[in-house]
């Protein structure tokens, strides 16, 4: 049953601004699938209204998407989206999770999920630090338009006394890894895990990290890369991102 929730899932995030419609075989080798599967399941879709047959024999999501898109509470917003998963993850990693957004030149927390420790990464929501260093910094302007973060890059290369190029060369990495690791560079001894949110738009507005003390945090980091990166997949899937699923 699961299996054909994702099938179907996947039909539906095969769909793009720029492939708004596509052929049976094209949705077949999108998301890796026999053609005769794909059809079965597409044919389904069709009968029950979801996808549209159109004269060239091209499929189409139908106006039935935007009915429900309508139903979706309107004040719904990445706090009431994040919060569940951010429990979730301080409770399988007892790290501090917290979820960040920008500011003008300043990193924002606006939300933070603390673990019983008393060695604990303490972040309170409202704290504002400039955009100079840490994996939630580093996150949020790698997704900027190059608009915004040219001057931001300029003057992190003056404060950090690095090379533009360099600093660039770290955010390409953020977009090529989609995650950021960073160890004892805003506060001595504390390390942080940070992934980005990407929203409706596909773009990147919020980031949710993971952090604590560096000895836990280095003794567990591929652990914890793998927990934090599939929880900020899961709300970007909430909050409209466009996230790939694993058929």
């Amino acid at each position: 049953m699961m299996r054909s929730v994702q099938r179907i899932l996947a039909i539906f995030e095969s769909f793009t601004v720029e492939r708004n419609s596509m052929t049976l075989q094209e949705i077949a080798d999108r998301i890796d699938l026999p053609k005769s599967t794909a059809f079965r399941i597409v044919q389904s879709l069709e009968k029950s209204g979801y996808l549209v047959r159109l004269e060239d024999q091209q499929y189409c999501l139908s106006f039935r998407f935007l009915r429900l898109a309508g139903l979706v509470k309107s004040t719904l917003g990445i706090r009431e989206i994040a919060r569940p998963i951010m429990v979730e993850l301080a409770d399988a990693s007892k790290e501090t999770v917290s979820l960040h957004t920008i500011i003008g030149r300043n990193r924002v927390c606006i939300d933070a999920v603390s673990t019983a420790s008393a060695l604990r990464s303490v972040v309170q929501p409202g704290e504002q630090v400039p955009l100079l260093a840490g994996s939630a910094s580093k996150v949020l302007m790698a997704y900027l338009p190059k608009k915004e973060l040219t001057p931001l890059v300029a003057a992190i290369a003056k404060s950090t006394k690095r090379s533009q190029a360099d600093v660039n060369a770290e955010l390409v990495k953020v977009r090529e890894t989609g995650y950021s690791v960073s160890h004892g560079e805003r506060l001595l001894g504390v390390s942080a895990v940070s992934a980005p949110i990407m929203d409706v738009n596909e773009t990147v507005q919020y980031c949710v990290s993971l952090g604590g003390p560096s000895v836990r945090i280095q003794a567990n980091e591929p652990t914890f890369i793998k927990l934090l990166v599939a929880a900020s997949q899961d709300i970007s899937r909430q909050f409209g991102g466009q996230v790939a699923f694993t058929v």
